[in-house]
């Protein structure tokens, strides 16, 4: 049986519902059954569901008392003992726990737990009461004392980060499903799986953003660190700049202005550049003229730049030597050809005055991924000499 827990914190309304139907039409269903799914609707955020669920249990075995009966018309028969009620039970007591929990017992609960071992908030058992917390706490009479979202943010920073990747990934990516609204846990949630390669989880946390996000600078920051991963250097440019000029306009912040520069810089000049080359190989020259006036009205005086400006003009014409998707000298017709262009790419390099990168001995060049990584590096020492 799929895990119904797993399809509530998911929020898989759908799939709950066709194997709620399945599991009433078996021999198998039960009141342990019906709380079990009770329990998952309360995951999934559907209280009529979770109720209804609870007095499907309620008829499959009146002795569990799930029901009150307050006139006593209906006297429950007598219990009959065994595994099944227990389990029923411990459903039964699971479900009252989550159905109207204080939030403030329940954060108070929570949070030594999670001071002693923060990652307790990526297993089940933990995971899932602070998921019934993110639902309860916004219609808490009072705020939770601590803060809730600051105290699970100095759970995990920069130091934690560190020295567990991966795990804090899960975390922050946790806090941001469960407080989407929450702009911090968003832009964290991105930037660390934009750290992990992770280009597309990483761009689902900037989509639509909040008013509160779009105030941080961090949060263009991070947006134009995943555009230059999609391949979209002019929207970078773009994002970069509103970062900087939101960090000068807040003396708090003044000093992000020059890393954001400094990234900006480092876009310009590395995979602007190479953009700029690999249009002008697909024969997209009008796209790579563009992207190029654009580059040069932020950096006029970088002589690279200009250059491949000249170079653009006469047609580009060591940019078919330097693209990778059309191998000159007759290299996608065999692995022959290949030592014979790194030979003839090494001497232009050190005509242009570039160091060609070193090649390990333990690579002789007719190994095909030693010619694969090389000529990666000359693209790039191609694109800026």
């Amino acid at each position: 049986m799929a895990d119904l827990l797993e399809l509530g914190r998911r929020g898989h309304h759908t799939e709950l519902a066709q194997h709620a139907a399945a599991a009433r039409s078996s021999a198998a269903w039960s009141a342990a059954a019906a709380l079990e799914f009770a329990c998952a609707w309360l995951l999934a955020g559907d209280l009529r569901q979770a109720d209804l669920a609870v007095l499907e249990a309620d008829q499959c075995d009146p002795s569990l008392g799930l029901v009150p009966d307050v006139w006593g018309l209906w006297p429950a028969p007598p219990a009959q003992e065994g595994a099944e009620r227990q389990q029923a039970l411990a459903w039964a007591e699971r479900y009252r726990a989550w159905r109207r929990p204080d939030p403030q017992a329940l954060w108070q609960q929570l949070l030594p737990r999670l001071q002693a071992h923060w990652k307790l908030a990526l297993e089940p058992d933990l995971g899932d009461l602070l998921l019934i917390l993110s639902r309860t706490s916004e219609a808490a009479s009072a705020p939770l004392d601590p803060p809730l979202q600051p105290e699970l943010a100095l759970l995990v920073g920069d130091a934690e980060i560190a020295a567990e990747p991966a795990a804090s990934n899960r975390y922050w990516q946790l806090l941001a499903s469960l407080w989407p609204q929450w702009a911090l846990a968003r832009i964290r949630a991105a930037d660390l799986a934009l750290a992990r390669g992770e280009v597309e989880a990483s761009g689902r946390w900037l989509q639509e953003p909040s008013a509160a996000a779009q105030a941080n600078p961090w949060f263009h920051d991070v947006v134009a660190r995943h555009a230059v991963q999609r391949g979209a250097v002019d929207a970078a440019l773009d994002a970069w700049a509103e970062a900087i000029r939101m960090a000068q306009a807040d003396a708090s912040t003044t000093g992000l202005a020059e890393l954001f520069e400094q990234r900006r810089r480092e876009a310009r000049r590395g995979p602007g550049v190479l953009q700029v080359r690999s249009l002008a190989n697909r024969g997209e020259l009008e796209a790579a003229g563009a992207l190029l006036e654009r580059l040069l009205t932020d950096d006029p005086q970088w002589q690279p730049l200009r250059s491949l400006k000249e170079q653009l003009r006469a047609g580009l014409p060591s940019a078919a030597a330097a693209g990778p998707t059309d191998p000159p000298g007759g290299m996608a017709e065999g692995r022959e050809a290949g030592p014979d262009w790194l030979e003839r790419a090494t001497e232009r390099l050190q005509a242009l005055g570039v160091a060609p990168p070193p090649l390990s001995p333990l690579a002789p060049d007719a190994d095909i991924d030693a010619i694969t990584r090389r000529f990666s590096d000359y693209e790039a020492r191609f694109a800026l000499a």
